[in-house]
């Protein structure tokens, strides 16, 4: 077991006060401390949803439910994030609050299928794959910065650009990949060789 020491705090926003209460005791055995207010991380499941709006400026969110939240997360929160299956096991939980606090992207490799197929409509997966997609350097670095899961805001402090700039650029990898999400311009990408993985 690691101190708490090198644990963030946590802040539980569950709907089902037994799903709450098993996970506060798996933290707090574990060395976490879970507060009422202002964690680090703050650990939601699918009641937010609708709600997801309200997390925007959110520092480190955990989502444990549905793949939906790969998509809303990046955009809402301004820290690191992690998606989660509601049965996700301990030291998986433990470890997307470590990897949310310390600002990056997790997810258990069981969510990746259906997150690259997630906003994918047949056209999308029929499009034949071709070589002759060019990107330019900055879309590259665009590109780049969807992999890694960084949100628009994020993206545009990274390069040191506005996020308008970010979202145009966005536009045009999308139009260029003939996608419409940010899982599908990623496994394009990649299928395309222009991501390594």
């Amino acid at each position: 077991m690691l101190l708490s020491a090198t644990w963030p705090s946590v802040q539980l926003a569950l709907h089902s006060p037994l799903v709450r209460a098993g996970v506060e005791a798996l933290l707090t055995s574990a060395g976490v401390s879970v507060v009422e207010e202002g964690g680090t991380v703050l650990v939601v499941d699918d009641t937010w949803l609708e709600r997801s709006a309200e997390l925007t400026g959110a520092g480190a969110v955990v989502a444990l439910g549905s793949v939906a939240w790969a998509g809303l997360l990046p955009e809402v929160t301004s820290g690191g994030w992690a998606v989660l299956s509601p049965d996700a096991a301990p030291t998986e939980l433990l470890a997307g609050i470590l990897g949310a606090a310390a600002g990056l992207a997790v997810l258990p490799p069981t969510l990746l299928p259906s997150l690259f197929s997630a906003g994918e409509d047949e056209e999308e997966a029929a499009l034949p794959l071709s070589g002759d997609v060019t990107l330019t350097p900055r879309e590259r670095d665009v590109l780049a910065l969807l992999a890694a899961g960084l949100s628009n805001k994020r993206a545009a402090r990274e390069l040191g650009v506005s996020e308008s700039t970010v979202k145009f650029h966005v536009q045009a990898v999308y139009s260029k990949l003939g996608v419409q999400s940010r899982a599908a311009a990623v496994t394009r990408g990649i299928q395309l060789g222009l991501l390594s993985v």
